[in-house]
């Protein structure tokens, strides 16, 4: 494990947010590290976010970390769908779609009660966003296997 990917864990852990089947590794980049939560995507997938430390970035002052599932939900979702994203977006104040960016982010303080807030937040508008679509789909494909 890198600094940030221990420093992950232990705000995580210290919000009481860590649960045990959550893996936080550093990616090849060493510059983001993947938060594999326990939530499912509409692939059947485990939800993953992505967190680096925005230092020096876009006039963040440092130790602020950015949250991102890299436009992951983005993709998995269907065109017709992607409405979703934005509404939920806007409940949960999360940012979708800032320029060509496809992901869903955030910027936080690392601070475990601010962090643990904002990575709960950012997995509970995915998975919803994730459970919408899977129940929007499932219905559209019961409704042809009636036709």
């Amino acid at each position: 494990m890198n600094d940030l990917s221990n420093e992950l864990k232990a705000l995580i852990e210290e919000g009481s947010v860590y649960n045990p089947t959550m893996t936080i590794e550093p990616l090849e980049d060493s510059e983001w590290c993947s938060i594999t939560t326990s939530s499912i995507d509409v692939c059947g997938d485990n939800v993953v976010i992505y967190a680096r430390r925005m230092n020096g970035m876009n006039n963040c002052p440092d130790g602020m970390i950015e949250l991102s599932d890299f436009g992951v939900t983005d993709f998995n979702i269907d065109d017709e769908y992607k409405y979703i994203i934005e509404v939920e977006c806007k409940i949960w104040h999360l940012i979708y779609g800032l320029g060509k960016r496809t992901d869903i982010h955030t910027a936080v303080a690392a601070r475990p009660e601010d962090f643990c807030y904002a990575f709960a937040q950012i997995d509970w508008a995915i998975t919803s966003i994730n459970n919408i679509a899977g129940h929007l789909l499932e219905e559209e494909n019961s409704d042809e296997r009636d036709e």
